[in-house]
């Protein structure tokens, strides 16, 4: 009987033993790859950016459209390209530049009235691209002197006096990649990417601007699709006022 009750409280005692460890494994402590990682490693918590920054950088996305708006798109017939006539420049600088001035009503301008920057070195990289506030909501440009390019037109401009130099080699390879893109996004064909002076009498972009080169840009993209179909590159197909 002694024998057989030291049996029962063995038994016993393992079997207790097997349910606490279950309950136990659920508080096991963390891999050591975790229990050694320091606090710094641990990204912080960043602050909630301003409602409409001037520019947000694009997500590069291989040959993808990486200036796609996460908004709904507005029609676009025409891209018109102009320069700043300055030594430098940046959204920045532009943006306070066009806060101060107003338009045919006499109502202050929004701000930069173009919808993409590109740099030259001077205040912003070297062929660096910035859509400003007015790509990212989708908003009629103040560029054009021409209500009809207002609405329709994507102003781009590239930072430099023109009539003096001409752009730099980054920033034709960007303003080519940025047009090109446009382009086949929305079906605008070479013969509507005009410069400032064919909508309006001004100088810009200024004489030594290559805009016929420019005109003729092909996204990489559209080049990637028509490979397969053509050893030749084929250019995408042709398919009242307001406060600036």
């Amino acid at each position: 009987m002694v024998s057989k009750g030291v049996v029962m409280i063995c038994l016993s005692a393992i079997s207790c033993g097997h349910i606490s460890g279950c309950m136990r494994s659920s508080a096991l402590p963390p891999p050591a790859s975790l229990r050694h990682q320091s606090r710094s490693a641990i990204p912080p918590i960043t602050q909630q950016q301003p409602t409409r920054p001037l520019f947000r950088p694009p997500v590069q996305l291989g040959n993808e459209n990486p200036w796609k708006p996460t908004v709904p798109e507005r029609d676009w017939d025409y891209i018109v390209i102009h320069h700043t006539a300055s030594s430098g420049g940046s959204v920045d600088s532009i943006h306070q530049s066009h806060l101060k001035k107003k338009d045919a009503a006499g109502n202050n301008w929004l701000g930069i009235g173009y919808h993409f920057v590109i740099g030259n070195g001077s205040g912003m990289r070297d062929g660096e691209i910035q859509p400003t506030f007015r790509w990212n909501e989708q908003l009629h440009g103040a560029h054009a002197g021409n209500n009809d390019y207002n609405q329709h037109g994507i102003g781009v401009c590239l930072v430099g006096n023109f009539e003096k130099e001409p752009p730099t080699a980054s920033q034709i390879s960007a303003v080519k990649r940025l047009v090109g893109t446009l382009k086949a996004e929305y079906d605008i064909t070479s013969e509507r990417i005009v410069g400032h002076r064919d909508v309006k009498e001004t100088a810009c972009p200024g004489r030594y601007f290559p805009m016929a080169e420019v005109s003729q840009s092909v996204s990489v993209r559209s080049f990637s699709q028509n490979q397969s179909e053509s050893p030749a590159v084929r250019l995408a197909s042709a398919p009242g006022s307001r406060r600036q």
